[in-house]
């Protein structure tokens, strides 16, 4: 009876074990319908005015329109320097680093755009940073030994690029109305400098208004996805922000400035729409930037080794079944 028992337990046992096999084959093996990814991020609102805000009157956009066809993060964070360059680094990056915020300092390890030019020896104008911040444009090359300007993809940064000086965002937008339809390409970074840059302007009115202009250019850059056959069902479009703001009492001051360790400055959010995606939903788990990076790159049958960020397995459609 003993050894009925035994050999039970064993079958048992061999049994799980192919399962979890079959399960790990299964996902490593997964055919992701998403080709292109598209990363928006904008510039340092707070979340008391976006997300946080009752009626999400400032982003009607994002809120009424486009939530519903992807999924939204309550709990995203930027866990690393919450200031410009450092926050878009581990976005494309995978990794936080503390890092010159005025654009003489290149990110210490790849972006997510180097990574896939790599694969496949791809030209430059398949992977392109579309920054209103001029200093952005260090996102594409990195300090890498094996990487340093190699791979570089495509720049239009600022009014001429690093040094330049920052430009407006409706001239950002229509570059990216240029661009996408143009190149067509598979990996994009797009920078909004407001409302970060009527913060730091301490004006309020201009920094609301930034978050509603900001909301408008997110909203027809997923309109603009949709209308181009390259893109149409086969990109993945993630929005978020570099970092927030101040937070204390009393707000018409504190929304000026970011840059410490206080809630308002780490807690940012994330909405991604895409074909892999879930629909409709909200997700509670905290995540950070880095996870943007790493999700990215799964979907474009990509690996980021050494990265802590984790693949957001949670906002997947469950797979098909055979």
């Amino acid at each position: 009876m003993r050894s009925a028992v035994r050999v039970i337990r064993s079958f048992a046992a061999v049994a799980l074990i192919l399962c979890a096999a079959r399960a790990f084959s299964a996902d490593d093996a997964r055919v992701f319908k998403t080709k292109r990814v598209v990363i928006v991020v904008i510039d340092g609102p707070r979340y008391t005015e976006t997300w946080g805000e009752p009626e999400r009157q400032y982003i009607p956009h994002q809120a009424k329109e486009m939530a519903p066809q992807g999924v939204f993060y309550t709990d995203f964070r930027n866990d690393g320097p919450t200031y410009t360059n450092a926050g878009h680094s581990a976005v494309l990056t995978g990794f936080y680093q503390e890092i010159n915020n005025t654009g003489k300092e290149l990110p210490k390890n790849p972006s997510l755009l180097q990574r896939y030019l790599a694969d496949g020896n791809k030209p430059n104008t398949d992977a392109w940073v579309i920054a209103s911040k001029d200093k952005l444009t260090i996102l594409a090359n990195s300090m890498h030994p094996d990487w340093k300007y190699k791979y570089l993809a495509s720049t239009d940064c600022g009014k001429k690029g690093n040094g330049s000086g920052y430009r407006e965002d409706a001239i950002t937008m229509a570059r990216i109305e240029e661009i996408l339809p143009e190149h067509k390409p598979h990996v994009v970074l797009i920078n909004f400098k407001e409302p970060d840059a009527s913060g730091h302007a301490k004006n309020w009115e201009k920094y609301l208004r930034g978050i509603e202009d900001t909301d408008s250019y997110a909203y027809r850059i997923w309109n603009l996805i949709q209308s181009l056959p390259d893109f149409k069902d086969q990109t993945a479009l993630f929005i978020t922000n570099d970092h927030g703001r101040h937070t204390d009492a009393p707000p018409l001051k504190n929304f000026t400035s970011h840059g410490d360790n206080c809630f308002g400055c780490r807690h940012i959010s994330l909405l991604a729409l895409g074909p892999d995606f879930k629909k409709g939903a909200v997700i509670n788990k905290h995540r950070g930037q880095i996870d943007i990076a790493v999700t990215a790159a799964k979907l474009l049958g990509l690996k980021i080794k050494g990265s802590k960020g984790r693949v957001m397995e949670e906002m997947f459609e469950e797979p098909a079944k055979n």
